[in-house]
């Protein structure tokens, strides 16, 4: 049984496709080595070698790792182009189709593709894939250790394939991109295409809407245009509906509509065709609260790594996936931060359709240099180009805690660093927050107060009865703002909170300020702290650290292999309530 079997961008889907995980030739060796290498292992893509579900489940830190796998195809299949995609390889990919080298990727947590057509032939075919990692902390790591151990609250490195590779079939020229923006004010959507061509080709966007279970409207609209220089523009627009219709158009977590989008690429006959959707909703910010279509939305999330016990950042199967956002909806809460990982694009299309709200954010590098700024910068901005169109999606958060930037406070050169990922991100995206340094020390050009404080008991929730002196003077031995900036009423959310280590077993288990080892001393720790994000108007939101304990680090909600730790309808009572 192929793993993974779904189509892997459901925001982004041909039907003719041909899923490649599965067993590959497998070789751990340096980056030096000849090509290619006598393969001497299996591998179960799409999981790391250092997951038990690879069928290899060992760390062991590599400079260079070799895939290689024979693809037989049709005739037929090679009439027009043919698409290689990998959902992520961390951390520098080098591609090669029978004897021709095809390209590489740089950036461990995004998609990419390759058109591998000038490089294969009727009947089989042999993709190999040398895959560079190493332990250098000038990149986008997130939580992977760079120790050789795990330690603190970073775990398990993960190195190579690690998320789905498939292949996509098409005619001569393609769909690249398709970028969706709604305007809910206006009722409208603009609809811009990327092809693969300059030269002129007919491009048609059609959008259709109908209310899944409340039969009041259906909506069709076909625009049509031409791509010059391989760009194309259309507008839709929901004006016709009538009033009620329209706002039961928009998203919500609680009414999460969609509208889907075909756009066909055509010459005489269909190129190419792309099934995609959007949702109907707008981010912003007024009065120093956030609004979710123009109305205060208050964010209860959950800090989530991400991480399973047999598949390390690798979801284990789609179900898993469903099973995460439903839990975390029936705790209470109605959003997640995704902590230093960019997702499974399924995840986000789950929760495009289940209805939760997620901050995208980017994972940390923990050197500053040019080569951090320069790998930082692209990663983000290939993260935004790939799921700009998930409405679940609301912020983007650049940097955490100072990581990779340490000495920001006072450091000129690290400030301007976090103000430039913000711009990118705004020049990229104007339709969501962004938070530039999550935490604390956070530089002007930031969309939100984000503070963490794991230090807040029932005893000193009073500290939070001057906000102005948090803001000023800062909080846990942190300013809260850089030198030379200042907080200038931009919504304050208590984006880490809590991390209560749960459990009774070694003393080496990590959490913050101790353990607890029953549901009364976890609940008792856990409800007066959360009660002052109720009792108070100061807050646009809160994200309680986390929800699943991650090997060494006991303080999730649920243990790593998603058993409540306690009864879940007590979680939704404290973590449901309603702040506004």
């Amino acid at each position: 049984m192929i793993p993974r079997p779904e189509y892997p961008r459901p925001d982004f889907e041909r039907k003719n496709w041909m899923n490649l995980n599965g067993e590959w030739d497998f070789y751990m060796g340096g980056e030096k080595e000849s090509i290619f290498p006598e393969f001497d292992q299996k591998i179960m893509v799409p999981f790391c070698y250092e997951s038990k579900l690879s069928g290899i489940g060992q760390w062991a830190d590599c400079e260079a790792v070799w895939y290689q796998k024979v693809v037989e195809l049709t005739e037929a299949q090679l009439k027009g182009a043919v698409l290689l995609h990998f959902g992520a390889v961390d951390y520098e990919a080098c591609v090669w189709v029978n004897d021709t080298y095809i390209g590489n990727h740089l950036g461990g947590h995004i998609s990419f593709s390759f058109d591998i057509s000038h490089g294969l032939q009727v009947g089989k075919n042999t993709i190999t894939v040398k895959a560079i990692d190493s332990l250098a902390t000038d990149k986008p790591r997130g939580k992977q250790s760079w120790q050789g151990r795990t330690f603190g609250c970073w775990y398990t490195p993960t190195t190579g394939i690690w998320q789905t590779v498939w292949l996509e079939f098409t005619g001569k020229d393609y769909i690249k991109h398709i970028k969706l923006t709604p305007d809910i004010d206006a009722l409208s959507a603009e609809c811009e295409v990327i092809v693969s061509t300059n030269e002129k080709r007919k491009v048609v966007m059609t959008a259709s809407y109908a209310l899944d279970k409340v039969p009041m409207a259906s909506f069709t609209q076909t625009v049509t245009g031409y791509a010059e220089q391989g760009y194309a523009r259309g507008t839709f627009s929901f004006k016709d509906l009538d009033f009620l219709c329209a706002d039961y158009l928009f998203w919500t977590p609680e009414q999460p509509h969609l509208v889907d989008v075909k756009v066909e690429l055509l010459e005489e006959d269909v190129l190419d065709t792309v099934d995609t959707y959007f949702g109907m909703r707008k981010i912003s910010v007024q009065n120093g609260r956030i609004l979710l279509n123009n109305n205060p939305y208050y964010q209860r999330l959950i800090l989530d790594q991400g991480y399973w016990e047999a598949s390390l950042l690798t979801p284990p199967s789609d179900q898993a996936i469903i099973d995460d956002i439903k839990l975390t909806k029936e705790m209470g809460f109605n959003g997640a931060r995704k902590h230093q990982k960019i997702e499974d694009p399924r995840y986000y299309y789950w929760a495009d359709k289940l209805g939760l709200l997620v901050w995208g954010e980017l994972p940390s590098p923990y050197r500053y240099n040019s080569t951090a700024v320069i790998n930082a910068t692209k990663e983000m901005s290939e993260f935004i180009m790939r799921d700009y169109n998930h409405p679940c999606i609301i912020t983007w958060a650049t940097l955490n805690e100072s990581w990779g930037v340490r000495g920001i406070v006072a450091n000129k050169q690290r400030q301007d660093f976090a103000q430039a990922l913000y711009y990118v991100a705004k020049s990229l995206d104007q339709t969501r927050l962004v938070s530039s340094n999550d935490g604390w020390e956070q530089p002007d050009a930031c969309d939100i107060c984000a503070i963490h404080d794991y230090a807040l008991f029932q005893d000193n929730t009073d500290k939070y009865d001057d906000m102005q002196k948090i803001l000023e003077h800062g909080l846990t031995g942190k300013m809260m703002y850089a030198a030379g900036s200042k907080y200038a009423g931009q919504p304050i959310l208590m984006t880490e909170y809590g991390g209560i280590a749960f459990s009774d077993t070694a003393d080496e288990d990590w959490g913050y300020f101790g353990k607890v080892k029953t549901e009364e001393e976890f609940l008792k720790r856990l409800e007066p702290v959360t009660d002052i994000f109720v009792k108070s108007r100061a807050y646009s939101g809160f994200c309680y650290t986390q929800l699943t304990d991650v090997m060494q680090e006991v303080n999730g909600l649920l243990t790593a292999d998603r058993k409540p730790k306690v009864a879940v309808e007590k979680l939704s009572a404290i973590f449901g309530k309603q702040f506004y």
